[in-house]
């Protein structure tokens, strides 16, 4: 969301960083092993039984007499468990209208898929046609959604052979090895790759477990896997709802869409969707803790208004804690559009193809212990939000590790601006954080987009690490000392600090080997013994060291705890 702004950015970056700009690599059809972790949920008494090969006429409430999964969602009554045996659902939709409990059973794997196999192939010439295909995804999503360089992502069919995704194109004389087209008139579908004698898997349904209905509160989904969806492998409106140890990967749109109050998803595995891993709106107090969420946007959506790896809008209190979010092609974790009271710690958050953390147009945020490392353009970035506390992060290898900036977009809606949503970033606070060799600033927090200094945005910044491997690269820090210099480069702490005023406490580290990490080329960023980082922190406000799980009142290490 907000190209404009984003766009803004990207100029500043490219400008002040002198970044070669990023290229878009297009998809490439790789073959990706979809599993689904060995859970054992104990089964209640009264279970219902639902297997891909079950009857109507068995009793469906035995191991060994499942019921189609259909029938058990139509009879169990509130308040039951429904247990999956393993194997392949074909063509399945949950309308979940009642509180029930979905689970794998014990040591299986479950696999529901918004997908058909298809037979009957015909040659023509050198690419193969299926006749009688009635299905096909259109885009119907906002046109700034769509990057210009991949139009077609908002077509959301998919195609698969022997679990290799195959890249859909615009017409049938652009279909080629890896490639496939769907005539929606003609009812035709094309590929080009040969399917002779292997699985070919095509999209049929927009929509996986849908928990929409208020009647549904509370509700369970864990250890199942969804795959192939058009849109959403699993959306939650109703409020309360869990989902555990699930796969969701190789949807169209999204793993996972929220839309309510209380919602957890927890341990999941939400990987290879078309567009974002996690799309949350008014999602008030969403729990997303210790899941995995990785190389998500793969239909190249614009990575500066919808894809990312979770992106959160118009929600108060979301904790995101505890997660690996990596290799998405777009922003990690992105707070967006008048967010509020964020909680985001603990998560490793590396190789996105955009920033690591984002928080944007938003108001009060906890980012800490963190350990962001391999994004770009920032690792952390506030953008038009106030009350950022950024402590205890180790940020790494990052294009700039940390920024910082304004834009002359304000809030207009006098509700939120009461509550101090005013899209001014204000009260920014940088404690305890590493920044480690970055390849272009270490801190950049320029004032020139709205001519003001850059501590009106960040008063406080104090006690962090600073570690370049030269004294020339990279630049120290980027920051606006008054409205006529609202972009001054400092090439050390000490001339920033003399400037400013600022990082009293701060450390300047320069030496070719690196003194701080046990051993950061291979991402293991646990301070070694004798690292300068260790105790180096000054104590935590007592919000955040609960948050983040350490004790409050003492002296801490520098970077992620």
């Amino acid at each position: 969301m907000n190209s404009q702004c984003n766009k803004h950015i990207s100029l500043l970056l490219l400008t002040q960083l002198l970044l070669a700009a990023l290229v878009s690599v297009p998809r490439t059809a790789t073959a990706t092993t979809l599993s689904i972790k060995n859970t054992n949920y104990a089964i209640p008494s009264g279970a219902f039984f639902v297997s891909p090969t079950g009857q109507p006429g068995n009793s469906g409430r035995s191991a060994n007499s499942p019921w189609p999964v259909s029938q058990a969602i139509a009879s169990a009554p509130s308040g039951a468990t429904i247990v999956f045996r393993g194997g392949t659902y074909r063509n399945v939709r949950l309308n979940v209208n009642k509180r029930l409990t979905l689970q794998a059973y014990p040591n299986e794997q479950p696999w529901l898929k918004g997908s058909t196999v298809i037979t009957g192939w015909v040659k023509e010439g050198n690419i193969w046609r299926k006749d009688g295909w009635n299905y096909s995804f259109p885009p119907n999503q906002q046109p700034r959604a769509i990057d210009p360089k991949f139009p077609i992502a908002g077509y959301r069919d998919m195609v698969y052979i022997n679990g290799v995704a195959l890249k859909q194109v615009g017409n049938k004389a652009r279909v080629g090895p890896g490639t496939f087209y769907v005539d929606g008139g003609s009812k035709k579908l094309y590929v080009g790759s040969n399917p002779d004698g292997k699985t070919v898997e095509a999209t049929v349904l927009t929509e996986g477990i849908v928990v929409w209905n208020n009647s549904a509160s509370g509700s369970v989904v864990r250890g199942l896997g969804l795959a192939h969806y058009a849109d959403q492998a699993l959306k939650i409106g109703a409020s309360g709802v869990t989902a555990e140890n699930n796969t969701l990967a190789w949807n169209g749109l999204e793993g996972v869409t929220v839309q309510s109050a209380n919602v957890k998803l927890r341990g999941n595995s939400i990987s290879y969707n078309g567009r974002k891993g996690v799309n949350g709106a008014y999602s008030h107090r969403l729990l997303i803790e210790n899941n995995t969420i990785s190389h998500n946007n793969v239909e190249r959506f614009s990575d500066s208004w919808s894809a990312a790896g979770v992106k959160i809008l118009w929600t108060d209190g979301v904790i995101m804690r505890g997660n690996t979010v990596n290799n998405n092609q777009a922003i990690g974790l992105w707070m967006d559009e008048s967010t509020t009271n964020s909680t985001v710690v603990n998560n490793v958050v590396r190789n996105n193809t955009s920033n690591g953390i984002s928080m944007e147009i938003s108001h009060k945020a906890i980012i800490a212990s963190n350990v962001v490392s391999g994004n770009a353009p920032a690792g952390i970035i506030i953008l038009n939000s106030s009350s950022a506390r950024i402590y205890n992060n180790t940020l790494a290898r990052n294009n700039a590790n940390l920024l910082v900036q304004e834009t002359s977009r304000n809030n207009t809606k006098s509700n939120e601006i009461s509550q101090g949503i005013t899209w001014r970033t204000r009260n920014t606070i940088v404690k305890n954080n590493i920044l480690w060799n970055s390849s272009g600033p270490m801190f950049h927090a320029p004032g020139c987009a709205v001519k003001e200094p850059s501590n009106l945005m960040i008063p406080t910044t104090n006690n962090n690490a600073h570690y370049r491997t030269s004294a020339s690269r990279p630049i120290s820090f980027i920051w606006g000392v008054n409205s006529k210099q609202c972009s001054q480069t400092f090439t050390s702490l000490a001339s920033f600090r003399s400037a400013t005023g600022l990082e009293a406490n701060s450390l300047d580290v320069v030496n070719s080997n690196d003194p701080f990490f046990v051993n950061a080329g291979a991402n293991d960023f646990r301070l070694k013994a004798g690292s300068p980082a260790i105790g180096r922190g000054e104590p935590l406000p007592a919000d955040i060291a609960n948050a983040i799980g350490v004790p409050a009142g003492r002296n801490v290490n520098l970077g992620a705890l």
